[in-house]
């Protein structure tokens, strides 16, 4: 709106000048040649100042303009179409039982782990499938956490640490670090509870607690694989006789 009165205020101007030239005919003209050039110039000025108006009017419309609506439709017709798709694919999906059948799977899975029933290594077994579809709630969590405190089997303890892996929190690093000293003191005999216990620590590292337990085990375990393995964890290689060396000595 403002360009456009601009524009009208600039015509205005240049008419009132034209009238007024020829209003005073040829012979004012020559008698008053000086002024009828200032007055050239002034129109000729304005005519500029009214082309300069008119091309910024016309930039301001073109910004302005709203997209073509033909492009906007046809992306909501593409979007549409792969709804319908994802819809047909889903149909034909359920019609086979696969969703059905898969939360079924699901269920049973998760009341074999509750189930303090049923064998360690069963219940144990099923929490992998229940992590990789992020079932592996709370309650899980706490199932097995009471199996590998309340172990009755030698081996339940390490079957339970190695379904907690990525699931130790802070509050019971504690209770790993005595349960591998309590193997280490009596002869280190339960070597996958020392391989799953320090799978299960070791995403709590830097911590010092941590670090100290696994660099114990890095040094000190008469298994190769499970003394690389500690290495490992806190970044010691080990000696050529089987020993880690602390990279921060």
């Amino acid at each position: 709106m403002r360009l456009m009165s601009t524009a009208a205020l600039f015509l205005s101007a240049t008419a009132l000048v034209v009238a007024l030239i020829k209003k005073e005919g040829p012979s004012s003209s020559l008698a008053n040649g000086g002024e009828d050039q200032a007055l050239r110039l002034e129109i000729r000025e304005l005519r500029e100042r009214l082309a300069e108006v008119e091309g910024e009017s016309r930039e301001s419309l073109t910004e302005a303009a709203p997209a073509p609506r033909g492009k906007l439709e046809l992306q909501i017709e593409e979007l549409a179409n792969s709804q319908m798709d994802l819809a047909e694919l889903t149909s034909k999906i359920d019609s086979l039982g696969v969703l059905e059948t898969q939360e079924r799977e699901l269920v049973n899975a998760y009341k074999t782990l509750i189930d303090e029933s049923r064998p360690a290594g069963e219940r144990v077994k099923q929490a992998n499938l229940l992590k990789r579809y992020g079932q592996f709630d709370e309650q899980a969590v706490e199932s097995m956490w009471k199996l590998f405190s309340e172990q009755k089997k030698p081996y339940d303890q390490a079957a339970a640490l190695s379904a907690l892996k990525g699931y130790v929190s802070v509050d019971r690093r504690d209770d790993v670090i005595a349960a591998l000293n309590e193997d280490l003191n009596s002869g280190y005999k339960n070597g996958r509870l020392r391989y799953f216990g320090i799978e299960a620590l070791e995403p709590l590292l830097p911590d010092p607690a941590v670090r100290e337990q696994l660099a114990i085990i890095a040094g000190n375990d008469p298994e190769r694989k499970i003394a690389a393995r500690a290495a490992k964890s806190i970044g010691s290689p080990l000696t050529k006789g089987g020993r880690a060396t602390d990279r921060r000595k």
